[in-house]
Formats: C-alpha cells, sequence, structure tokens
C-alpha cells in the first residue's frame, strides 16, 4: 500500500495573509469534489470554510482605512509626475537646439536606473524616488539641464507628492498595525483548520482511497511545496492587502 503524507510546511510561519490565501486555494480544490470526500474530510471543509469566513470578515475591516484615497491619489500623482519628466526628457533628444539636445542627453543618463522606478512597489518607490532626488539637488548641472527643458518645477512637485505619499502611507500602516491584532487573533484557529483538513486528507488517500481523493492530495500537496517557499512573507508570499477579500 503506497502511503500518503504532504510535503512539509511550517504553516505558522506564513503571515496572516499568506494563510487566508493558502486556505481559500485549498477550499476551491475541494468544493466542487466534495462530494466523493467522505464524511470526514467533508465535516474537515466545512469547519475551514466557517473559520476562513471569520477571517475574511475581519480582514475586510481592516483593509478601509481613512488614508487609503489619499494614498492612492497621491501615488498616481507623483507617476504622473515621473512619467512628464521621462516624456519631457526624451522629447528633445533629437532637438535642433543644441541646449537642449545636451540638457535632454544629460537628463537621460542620469534618469536611467530610475527608468522603471513607477513600477515598484509603492513604499518601495518612495525610498528610490527620494534618492534620485537627493542626487538630483546634489548636481548643478543636472539643474540647469532642468531649467533648460523648463522641467525644475516637476522635480521640486515631485519631491513634495513624494513626501506627502510617505507621509499618508506610515499613517496608514500605523492604522492598520494597530487593527491587526483582530485578524491576529484568528490566525491559530486558521492554521489549526488547515491541518485538520490537510491530516482527513492524508488519512483518506491512505485509508479509504478513490481517484477523486488522490488527485485532490496531490494538488494540495502541490500547493504545500509552493508555499513551503514562501514562509516568512518574503517578497513573492501571497497577499490581498488593498483589495477586498471574496
Amino acid at each position: 500500500m503506497e502511503n500518503y503524507a504532504f510535503s512539509p510546511l511550517y504553516v505558522a510561519k506564513l503571515p496572516i495573509n499568506g494563510i487566508y490565501s493558502l486556505n481559500k486555494s485549498n477550499i476551491e480544490l475541494a468544493k466542487p469534489v466534495v462530494s466523493d470526500l467522505g464524511s470526514i474530510p467533508t465535516a474537515a471543509l466545512t469547519y475551514l470554510e466557517t473559520v476562513v469566513l471569520s477571517l475574511v470578515e475581519t480582514m475586510n475591516k481592516n483593509q478601509k482605512s481613512s488614508f487609503t484615497v489619499d494614498v492612492k491619489v497621491l501615488d498616481k500623482e507623483r507617476d504622473t509626475d515621473i512619467a512628464e519628466i521621462k516624456r519631457v526628457t526624451g522629447s528633445y533628444l533629437k532637438s535642433s537646439d543644441d541646449a537642449k539636445k545636451a540638457a535632454s542627453s544629460t537628463l537621460q543618463l542620469f534618469l536611467a536606473p530610475y527608468w522603471n522606478i513607477a513600477r515598484l512597489a509603492q513604499d518601495i518607490e518612495s525610498g528610490v524616488v527620494a534618492e534620485m532626488l537627493t542626487k538630483y539637488k546634489a548636481r548643478p548641472d543636472l539643474i540647469d539641464a532642468a531649467k533648460t527643458l523648463d522641467i525644475d518645477s516637476l522635480f521640486v512637485s515631485l519631491e513634495a507628492k513624494n513626501t506627502a505619499f510617505d507621509t499618508k502611507f506610515k499613517s496608514r500602516n500605523t492604522e492598520y498595525s494597530v487593527r491587526t491584532e483582530a485578524a491576529s487573533y484568528l490566525k491559530p484557529a486558521a492554521i489549526a483548520a488547515y491541518l485538520q483538513f490537510c491530516t482527513a486528507i492524508e488519512q483518506a488517500a491512505n485509508f479509504t482511497p478513490n481517484d477523486t481523493i488522490i488527485a485532490l492530495f496531490n494538488k494540495m500537496d502541490e500547493l504545500r511545496k509552493k508555499y513551503r517557499l514562501q514562509e516568512g512573507g518574503g517578497k513573492d508570499a501571497p497577499t490581498v492587502e488593498n483589495e477586498p477579500v471574496k
């Protein structure tokens, strides 16, 4: 008899968003085939759904912040400034005006490492924009080039918006941190419900197997292998922040 055992996964090391995402994925795998699972796995699945619903409600409440609208607006506005700086700079690269062409070339060379800055995660973008502006203000040649292209005001505007964004973003995070206690107290229950469901499927695969149970076991194990790489909430860890949990 083949022995079925799930791959190791230290679920407690996942962030709360990761635990939600893992449980949601397992529910979506199991629900379509629930009629073939047997009584114990079905009961474990029902309990898992109940716990996840409670977690969803709490997480959605946590995502509603008075700062969210301001954060989105300021992020869009600073990205607009960045895009305009890039557009104007690029438009003069082939200018017949030698002064503007030289200024454009100088700024283009400086901006090259920051060209895709708006694609970064919001908080990381704040730090990189601040770094870029610090270097810009330390070089008179860059300031003169910006003045030649009449975009020096855009750099001033970008700095103001980036500072305002960073302030709002940190205020929102402070607000979230106060609220995390409500979601965190559900984390042990969500972990326990997941482990109980895994145990039920593992036992079913070993003692009351059928094609559906074995297929579900294999899919769940693939998920565990994927999430094994994401323990600790690394950059690839699943997240539902800033969008409603469903």
